[in-house]
């Protein structure tokens, strides 16, 4: 949680069944590509069941080693 390399786009569902966010996470969003409402540095997320089939959007503008 140094860089917000790792910054996604959640959907809404997804983004309400997560904790909320840390005060040092919000500040790193600071410093991401175009945070959103429902912005998070994946890092930050915790896998559990309850998660499964979320979407997750990377954000146009950061480097995508997928593309």
């Amino acid at each position: 949680m140094s860089c917000a390399t790792c910054h996604v786009i959640l959907d809404q569902d997804t983004y309400d069944k997560l904790d909320p966010p840390t005060t040092a996470e919000l500040d790193m969003l600071d410093l991401a590509f175009e945070p959103t409402p429902t912005s998070r540095l994946g890092c930050q997320i915790k896998m559990r069941p309850e998660l499964d089939g979320m979407t997750i959007t990377i954000p146009s503008g950061v480097n995508n080693f997928w593309s």
